[in-house]
């Protein structure tokens, strides 16, 4: 979803003319609103935008969440969006309700995340990004390194994660240089690492051929039963996704997925 900024730039810039060191991390088009409002470039200012894949409409977000809280009768605690439920291949929407109940959905079955993979959800504007380049006004762009070992030799995927750092301004150059020591760092080639995970710096979401259908009907029925007419969940779906769960139990559901 995309984050509710609130009165955050005028924070940012109190924060700035205090000359306190403040960071921000947004999506690319956040980023460039924040530098617009400031008018000028500050010296403790850091930003770090993440490559974005698209925001789906929040009307949609609040009907699945109204309809997950009357299934299962409690109000939210707190939200994943990509918990690393079997590691960090496999992110899956988690969310812990106040009645102690845990729901964990992949983007295979959990009908928030199978809309917005499916690219029917997007705003339009997200289908026409004009942020859509290697080049960025941040000073660090950052996304999911899913292949760090086809990147480095002799790296080993130890299924914690990587992340693709690119480094967009000196000052991020001298930032890094300052921190290095604290990481593991490496370097890729750039047009590698974007082609085996960075499709989405240059490239928009494809807009689905119904998605103004999607949302016209979007109240007149249960966002479940209404996925179904669009993007389907199958029976298939839920006996995957379960049998992911009992082979992830019995520690076997890595050694299957590398066998891929």
């Amino acid at each position: 979803m995309q984050s509710d900024l609130g009165d955050c730039f005028s924070e940012i810039k109190k924060h700035l003319m205090q000359e306190t060191k403040v960071c921000f991390i947004g999506t690319p088009c956040q980023v460039y609103g924040l530098k617009s409002y400031l008018r000028k470039e500050y010296d403790n200012l850091v930003t770090v935008d993440l490559v974005c894949h698209g925001t789906p409409s929040p009307k949609l977000w609040k009907k699945y969440l109204d309809e997950q809280k009357d299934k299962y009768h409690s109000e939210i605690d707190d939200i994943v969006f990509r918990n690393k439920t079997y590691g960090y291949h496999s992110g899956t929407m988690r969310i812990r309700f106040k009645n102690q109940f845990v729901y964990y959905g992949s983007a295979r079955v959990d009908p928030m995340l199978k809309s917005f993979f499916a690219e029917i959800s997007s705003r339009p504007s997200c289908y026409q990004c004009h942020f859509k380049s290697v080049e960025r006004c941040s000073d660090f762009t950052i996304y999911d390194c899913w292949h760090a070992n086809n990147l480095v030799e002799g790296l080993v995927d130890d299924d914690k994660g990587f992340t693709n750092l690119i480094v967009q301004s000196s000052k991020g150059e001298r930032i890094l240089d300052r921190i290095a020591d604290r990481y593991e760092l490496y370097a890729t080639n750039l047009e590698k690492a974007i082609e085996l995970d960075g499709t989405m710096i240059c490239h928009s979401a494809e807009p689905h051929p119904r998605r103004d259908e999607y949302y016209l009907n979007l109240d007149k029925e249960t966002l479940r039963a209404h996925i179904q007419k669009f993007v389907p969940i199958r029976i298939r779906d839920y006996l995957i996704e379960k049998s992911k769960r009992i082979f992830y139990r019995m520690g076997v559901y890595k050694f299957l997925k590398n066998k891929k």
